[in-house]
């Protein structure tokens, strides 16, 4: 870690997050009001388990960092810093403009730009060693931190045991990035238009609020849409930009599983988009542009 960051002065989300636990830890730090543009800096130390095919920063991890740093810095505005609230994306928009390098750490920082009564919009950008990796932009719900831990218990008492399987003609992914398999196996499947994905649930994958991580499934998305520009396009893909919108809370008890299509592709971009879903419950709408070149 460089000197210029003491995470000593800095932060970790409490209550614990399983999901930002198990992919981070994500460290985060408030300095002045929280209401104002630049008070909140996070910082995610990349390690192997961040990578992607090429040896970057994956695609998931980085949008799961913009997610959580779009949840400090609109919750914290919301709430002027007191951790009061819980903050929900409702939807994120991250555009990439370099690659990640693992083993440097990535530094994310914002700007509040209204609080209502129940949303919180923020813009931000995501750093490494002073350049530009990523900028994102986004929209939170904020609702008080103890109903959303009410709701988590209640949730968490009614959640039946169920066993999870994958549908027949699904592939393990047996080649999946080291990211990828950090969170669990995913199953695939080649369509004519794109490709079809399922991955069982784990308790790792939740919030603090005890449902599906905003990033989780983002990084699940992420892998589906680069899956199957591969699929389709037979060339090396990378996340160019990334739109979700989330459409409903999913649980740690059934798989997921996402449709991707590919309505449009050339020689160097591919345009993509895809629906999760929960037994029949829609998720995540989102869409994807993807870079494509040669495989070496």
């Amino acid at each position: 870690m460089p000197d210029s960051i003491d995470l000593g002065s800095y932060s970790v989300f409490v209550p614990p997050d399983p999901f930002e636990d198990h992919v981070g830890p994500f460290y985060y730090r408030i300095q002045g009001d929280a209401r104002q543009a630049g008070s909140v800096h996070c910082v995610l130390p990349t390690e192997q388990r961040h990578g992607n095919y090429v040896g970057g920063v994956h695609g998931g991890a980085t949008l799961t960092f913009a997610d959580y740093a779009l949840c400090l810095v609109a919750g914290r505005a919301a709430d002027g810093g007191t951790n009061t609230v819980f903050a929900v994306t409702v939807s994120i928009a991250v555009e990439f403009l370099d690659a990640g390098r693992v083993g440097l750490p990535l530094e994310a920082s914002g700007e509040p730009l209204q609080v209502t009564g129940r949303l919180a919009f923020a813009r931000g950008s995501i750093t490494q060693q002073g350049k530009t990796i990523a900028l994102w932009s986004g929209v939170c719900r904020h609702i008080p931190r103890t109903k959303a831990m009410e709701r988590k218990d209640t949730a968490a008492a009614a959640a039946p045991v169920i066993a999870q399987s994958v549908p027949a003609g699904f592939e393990l992914l047996s080649n999946a990035s080291v990211y990828s398999r950090h969170i669990g196996p995913s199953y695939a499947r080649k369509e004519v238009d794109g490709a079809s994905l399922v991955q069982p649930t784990l308790p790792h994958m939740c919030n603090s609020g005890g449902v599906l991580h905003g990033g989780y499934m983002m990084s699940f998305a992420d892998s589906a849409v680069t899956r199957a520009a591969g699929l389709t396009t037979g060339m090396a893909p990378s996340t160019v930009a990334f739109a979700a919108e989330f459409l409903s809370a999913g649980t740690a008890t059934t798989p997921i599983a996402t449709r991707v299509e590919v309505p449009r592709h050339g020689k160097s971009l591919a345009f993509l988009r895809g629906l999760l879903e929960q037994d029949g419950r829609k998720l995540l709408s989102y869409s994807a542009t993807i870079k494509l070149r040669p495989r070496s």
